[in-house]
């Protein structure tokens, strides 16, 4: 379950946009503190259910479902306060998640920023449409969601055959 949470902010990553937009990032480190504080506000704020929002990983669920709702917005509620995207408009702020992107210092991360904007530049979705788009896109095309992905699901999958073995 925390796995979708780290999963979930992940996707906010892909997409920093924040009300906070005047805001100067000096290093990673600031940027993943506030990201993680947005996090929490974010999942209070919609009223996030983990365990309702994990499903948007699975491909077996209706995603078009209303539960999930507030899910696709989780994203876009992160980038918002953190800069990404424009609380207005509703569409992704490139210029300053290149911008925060520049800063990052592990390489991974790094592979992983450049791997979304070359793969997940999206000027037509607004607000939680386009965290939904991203979201489906960087299960495509990220590697690193690929990986936490699989590794969810087999823990999500041992997890329920031992609740079956009881």
């Amino acid at each position: 379950m925390f796995a979708a949470l780290i999963l979930m902010c992940f996707f906010a990553f892909g997409s920093i946009t924040a009300s906070s937009i005047d805001k100067k990032y000096n290093n990673q480190s600031e940027i993943i503190e506030d990201m993680l504080e947005y996090m929490f506000s974010c999942m209070d704020k919609l009223k996030i259910n983990p365990e309702i929002c994990s499903d948007l990983i699975m491909k077996n669920k209706d995603h078009s479902d209303k539960k999930y709702d507030n899910c696709k917005c989780f994203g876009p509620c992160i980038a918002k306060e953190i800069g990404t995207m424009d609380p207005e408009t509703g569409k992704w702020n490139w210029a300053k998640l290149k911008e925060m992107s520049n800063l990052l210092t592990d390489q991974t991360l790094i592979n992983e920023a450049k791997n979304m904007e070359a793969h997940c530049f999206d000027e037509t979705n607004t607000h939680c449409e386009a965290g939904y788009a991203m979201l489906k896109c960087a299960l495509e095309n990220s590697q690193m969601t690929k990986d936490m992905v699989k590794s969810y699901v087999a823990t999500k999958e041992e997890s329920e055959k031992n609740q079956g073995d009881e």
